[in-house]
């Protein structure tokens, strides 16, 4: 993976095919890594990446078998696949479940870097909003077992005064402890405290990413 966050675009194709395209997509600015299978493809880093599949006519059985690998992963890369053969590409489609993009080699090369540039654009898109939300799931980490318990009332609608004596401390005690609060996850306002916690809480018990903005 590129040390300065430049976009990594892999190419899993052989012979006069991977020239081509290797060609193609230095002209247009892009280094590609030439790799024989998608299992050859390390582990995502902080540079936003594609695959680019180049399968032919003797390659589309191996190229479906690389498909299926790359999906068993579980890797939120995009993976672009580019075939010739109409059945393969409607089976593609139909397997993938929308999680490969499949482009019909017949397509100009303009329009197949067109897609190499979005996939690397919504691939950056997806790692920004992982990084926010693992800063935003770092606020909720550092809370205290006394923060969560202030917390856990404010959700529920009480007011300083019934949370002091359900948790039998001063007011004064509630009014500092949601300060603290405001501040560690970085709220502006006692609304935007509640509709943070109430989202994340809801998304991360679901497994899903919050949706940032």
């Amino acid at each position: 993976m590129s040390q300065s966050n430049e976009p990594d675009v892999f190419l899993v194709a052989e012979g006069e095919a991977a020239r081509q395209w290797d060609t193609l997509l230095r002209v247009n600015h892009y280094a590609p890594r030439i790799v024989r299978a998608s299992t050859e493809i390390p582990e995502e880093g902080p540079s936003p990446s594609c695959v680019l599949l180049v399968l032919n006519s003797t390659s589309e059985l191996s190229g479906l078998n690389s498909c299926a690998r790359w999906l068993s992963r579980a890797d939120d890369r995009p993976l672009l696949v580019l075939a010739s053969s109409p059945d393969v590409i409607r089976l593609l489609r139909v397997l993938s479940a929308g999680r490969v993009e499949v482009i019909d080699a017949t397509a100009s090369s303009d329009e197949i870097l067109s897609r190499v540039t979005g996939a690397i654009a919504a691939d950056a898109e997806r790692l920004r909003r992982r990084a926010a939300w693992n800063e935003i799931a770092e606020r909720f980490r550092v809370l205290t077992v006394k923060d969560r318990a202030v917390l856990d009332l404010l959700l529920t609608g009480l007011p300083n005064k019934s949370i002091a004596l359900r948790l039998s401390v001063t007011e004064r005690a509630v009014e500092m402890r949601r300060a603290s609060l405001m501040k560690k996850l970085r709220a502006k306002s006692h609304a935007e405290l509640i509709r943070l916690v109430t989202q994340y809480e809801v998304f991360a018990n679901f497994g899903l990413p919050l949706p940032i903005e």
